[in-house]
């Protein structure tokens, strides 16, 4: 509902989610949804998600857009687009849970190898950007999670902690751009969701602010040790909503 109760409500969860977001380049939808769905039905929380990562992920390009100039973008957009319909058909053949227990499982195991010094082969930009986008695809496609695969990638290659947030960005902008195709097409877009989206953007732009000022004052050491952080504690969560689906409890 439209209402001046919920719009301070959603603008202080989107503020300290635009913090996270800001500081790591993801991690958006793990803080804001169990939250916004205290407001909002299941479905509304997806595309008032979508919306506020849209808007993140265009602002953060405008003004970043110089770090990945001459990425190969376009591969990661297609690759992206490949990995959601991917996603999305996996979805319908496989329980959400058990791709949620692998998820969550790989995760977890990718980052322990990761903080123990064990880099991965991947030296290209093209390399990168292809893996990124299929990877990350699929697991937004499949669970609505998004970033995990990017960030663990862009960690192996050792990415500079401003080109990070600006890579992984623009890969959450290809993938809600996909996903918000597929709300309109299905009709899950009301005025209603997208007014309460815009209502929300002055606590986004405070929230990012907060994160740039945050990033500019550690170091990269410092900068990759909160990444390894944030994605053990979205693997656990995966894995806790895969078992708790499965297992209930």
């Amino acid at each position: 509902m439209l209402t001046a109760g919920n719009i301070i409500a959603l603008s202080l969860i989107i503020f300290i989610a635009s913090v996270v977001r800001g500081f790591t380049g993801f991690g958006l939808a793990l803080v804001a949804v169990p939250l916004i769905q205290f407001f909002m039905p299941v479905t509304d929380t997806a595309v008032f998600i979508a919306l506020i990562n849209l808007i993140f992920s265009v602002l953060y390009y405008r003004r970043s857009r110089e770090l990945i100039k001459g990425q190969p973008l376009g591969r990661m957009a297609l690759w992206t687009g490949i990995g959601v319909a991917a996603g999305a058909v996996v979805l319908k053949f496989v329980n959400p849970a058990y791709i949620q227990l692998v998820w969550g499982l790989l995760i977890i195991l990718i980052v322990i190898t990761l903080a123990r010094g064990i880099s991965f082969s991947l030296h290209s930009d093209a390399s990168a950007m292809t893996l990124s986008g299929l990877l990350g695809g699929l697991l937004a496609g499949a669970t609505g999670i998004t970033g995990p695969p990017v960030a663990i990638i862009l960690s192996a290659l050792k990415t500079p902690k401003e080109k990070f947030n600006a890579t992984i960005s623009v890969f959450i902008l290809f993938a809600v751009s996909y996903a918000l195709f597929f709300y309109l097409l299905s009709g899950l877009v009301t005025w209603q969701t997208v007014l309460l989206a815009l209502c929300s953007v002055p606590a986004l732009l405070a929230g990012l602010r907060t994160g740039d000022i945050l990033v500019s004052r550690i170091s990269q050491k410092t900068f990759t040790n909160v990444i390894y952080i944030v994605l053990i504690i979205m693997g656990i969560i995966t894995l806790y909503k895969g078992a708790n689906t499965l297992f209930g409890f």
